[in-house]
């Protein structure tokens, strides 16, 4: 099924799902036939207008070398500058802009490496200064500042209560220049951070901690609305998919960094020491934010004159295949919201399916972090508990194995152009994981209950008497560590797999700028309520099994699934509506007049 929802075959732009607006046409963009170093002589479908002929000094259709082939066509206008976004219906005298598959392929390649891993760095930062409190609470935290009770889970849901009640800062990435916002939201967050290790009580705490949500929620739930006004949406899971890989990184990174910190002799308290060298760096990466972030494909300090043009000009084209065509879509939204794209996205039941989805995602996700090193440090793995230093370095695997599945899913779903299977398959995956830790504390529980009533059994100097240390360790170490290890993996794993799927799919299936952004709005609003279950999954007088929870969140993936499944279900008939009436309606037009743009197909 063609999944982009454009034909390959036009010549002409109009507006997004087929609708022009009065005064407004796109400027013309014509797919070229492919051109060798030994086809020169072939046509270039593209090449110069009628009105162009004889124009032999035209700059930019003379850089091309010939030597590689030529993918698109753009107009410019008389003047050799860009054309209007809204120009009157009449013929102008243009002038080609032509560039290759490989000078493509090189933009790309430079907005991957500084814009996507600059944000990555950023996001990396940010969900290091969220979830080190986990790290911070088996650090000394607990006790110097009496965690007793659901304290720790409040200071948890300070966080995210603020944190959902800014979610409508997205639209903001629509209004204000990047370079300045994104600065304000990382030195903000970075001294947040920084002054949680001053904090002199819970409450005190409590406050920073709800501050910290504010910061982050106007920056990372935006990135990739931001992300998609660089790359195409058949090249956004990948990128959203590295973006998003450096969440479980940073906790990675987090389990490293705080094995260290809490190692260093200091007469700081090791938890103050740990908020205070973690929070510093995102001061000084928000000062250089300003300088590097650009607003926009045509203020990219990294790229040549050549390449905005590119990087600005391939966006207006969607393909419809793995072929070198397809077809304009030539609306360039200026700064600021079309109102009536917003509250079309409001009204569209697609977006609170997938905001659903995210929802009972982010239980899984939210809980995860901040509750890993608190279950690997009750695990019982030998005569005594895990120290919590081990329990800092048992905790890198699990997220190093979940870097290396998102890079993989994410680059498949774009490879096939498929959002649902992909997480259809993660969740099966993840359910299987918790599953495994709920077997484990079933079983650790039982054996444990066993192990206690053989060990009461008076023996004078009997033969099992020097059996029962054996029985006793096999029931509480050895018989369960490896399975609760596993299903850890296999929840790690998946989970922030399934997160950057949910957020490109949501991305992809919005025809406008403004209606992305409104549709990021809802899904991050509805969504990051998850959280609030999510971070109460976990409490201390259930451990070291943790039954319940585990529970709870296979659950929430079930629920996911068979979002999933639905959402699939009803874009697919919605595509095949639209398909028939694009089938229609050529066949009345017949040969003999132009092929109007096929309808907005959305990406399943």
């Amino acid at each position: 099924m063609n999944s982009s929802g454009f034909g390959s075959d036009r010549e002409h732009a109009h507006a997004p799902g087929g609708e022009d607006e009065e005064g407004e046409e796109g400027y013309e963009m014509r797919p070229l036939q492919s051109r060798g170093a030994e086809g020169e002589g072939e046509e270039l479908l593209g090449g110069k207008t009628q009105d162009d002929e004889g124009d032999d000094d035209d700059d930019d259709a003379g850089d091309y070398s010939g030597g590689d082939e030529v993918l698109y066509a753009i107009d410019e206008g008389p003047d050799g500058h860009e054309p209007p976004l809204r120009s009157p219906r009449r013929r102008m005298r243009r002038r080609e802009f032509l560039y290759t598959r490989a000078e493509e392929r090189a933009v790309v390649r430079k907005l991957d490496k500084y814009l996507v891993g600059g944000l990555a760095v950023l996001y990396m930062l940010s969900f290091l200064d969220r979830s080190n409190i986990g790290n911070a609470r088996i650090a000394g935290m607990k006790e110097d500042l009496d965690l007793s009770g659901d304290r720790y889970e409040w200071l948890l849901s300070a966080f995210y209560v603020t944190y959902i009640l800014f979610q409508w800062c997205t639209l903001l990435w629509k209004v204000f220049p990047a370079h300045k916002y994104v600065a304000c939201c990382v030195v903000g967050w970075g001294l947040v951070a920084s002054l949680q290790a001053l904090a002199v009580n819970w409450f005190s705490l409590v406050v920073l901690r709800a501050a910290l949500g504010i910061f982050e929620a106007a920056f990372g739930p935006g990135v990739p609305f931001y992300l998609s006004l660089f790359y195409r949406r058949e090249e956004l899971a990948l990128r959203t998919g590295l973006f998003i890989s450096a969440a479980p990184l940073a906790t990675a990174y987090a389990g490293f960094l705080a094995y260290a910190i809490t190692s260093i002799p200091s007469s700081i308290a090791p938890w103050r020491l740990l908020f205070l060298l973690e929070g510093f760096p995102s001061l000084v990466a928000g000062i250089c934010a300003y300088y590097f972030i650009p607003d926009s494909p045509a203020d990219a300090g990294f790229l040549r004159r050549d390449q905005k043009k590119i990087a600005r000009r391939r966006l207006l084209v969607v393909r419809d295949d793995e072929e070198d065509t397809g077809t304009v879509i030539a609306t360039e939204e200026r700064r600021g919201l079309r109102w009536k794209e917003v509250w079309r996205a409001f009204r569209d039941p697609g977006n609170w399916i997938t905001a659903l989805i995210f929802f009972f995602a982010n239980v899984s996700f939210a809980s995860l972090p901040v509750f890993l090193p608190t279950i690997i440090n009750e695990m019982d793995l030998g005569v005594n508990t895990v120290s919590p230093a081990q329990a800092q370095a048992l905790s890198i695997p699990p997220y190093i194995f979940g870097l290396c599945v998102i890079l993989l899913t994410t680059y498949l779903s774009d490879r096939f152009r498929s959002r649902s299977v992909p997480l259809i398959i993660l969740c099966i995956t993840s359910i299987s994981g918790y599953l495994l830790l709920v077997l484990s504390g079933l079983l650790h529980k039982s054996l444990t209950k066993l192990a206690s009533d053989v060990a009461d059994i008076e023996s004078p100097g009997a033969w099992w008497e020097e059996k029962i240390p054996t029985s006793k360790f096999l029931a509480t170490h050895s018989s369960t560590v490896v399975m609760s290890y596993v299903g850890i993996m296999l929840a790690a794993g998946t989970i922030f797999a399934i997160i950057s799927l949910v957020i490109t799919w949501n991305g992809n299936n919005s025809e406008t700028e403004s209606s992305r952004g409104a549709g990021m709005a809802i899904l991050q609003g509805l969504g990051q309520c998850g959280p609030l279950l999510g971070t109460r999954l976990y409490p201390a007088d259930q451990g070291p099994e943790y039954i319940s929870g585990s529970l709870t969140c296979a659950g929430c993936m079930l629920v996911v699934c068979c979002l999933v499944g639905l959402q699939r279900w009803r874009l697919g008939r919605e595509n095949r509506r639209r398909e028939a009436l694009d089938s229609r309606e050529a066949a009345m037009e017949g040969d003999g007049t132009r092929r109007r743009v096929r309808r907005f197909l959305y990406m399943l």
